[in-house]
């Protein structure tokens, strides 16, 4: 299950929200697309002080956290508005949700996100 968002302010990076309940270790996932900055050690600094957990291979950072943790879905949130904020987001109507799907699994409906929501096809600007 996931969705994708995007800020009006850092268009056409995405940023993708889900969680995964088929797996033996179920988990929330997050990943932004990070290919267009230089990787230095001061961007890893930065990146993890917004809470994300590791780089990718091809330049996507990300944070993995169990379902187990009782604060896993708080920390998750915190970290998308802390990223959303430093990349120049500054009110909820500047981000949108889209692609939002769970798979072969059903509906994944997401009233209370707060944002602009398109189901299953990008945002149009």
């Amino acid at each position: 299950m996931s969705f994708k968002l995007w800020a009006s302010r850092d268009w056409g990076r995405t940023m993708i929200v889900s969680y995964e309940p088929s797996k033996t270790n179920r988990e929330f996932y997050a990943s932004i697309d990070d290919r267009d900055h230089e990787q230095t050690t001061e961007r890893a600094t930065q990146m993890r002080a917004r809470g994300w957990q590791d780089l990718d291979e091809v330049g996507r950072w990300r944070t993995r956290l169990p379902e187990t943790d009782p604060t896993a879905p708080a920390t998750l949130a915190r970290m998308i508005v802390t990223d959303l904020r430093a990349r120049g987001t500054v009110c909820p109507d500047e981000v949108t949700a889209w692609d939002i799907s769970a798979g072969d699994n059903g509906e994944l409906w997401v009233p209370g996100i707060g944002v602009d929501v398109h189901p299953r096809r990008g945002p149009h600007r």
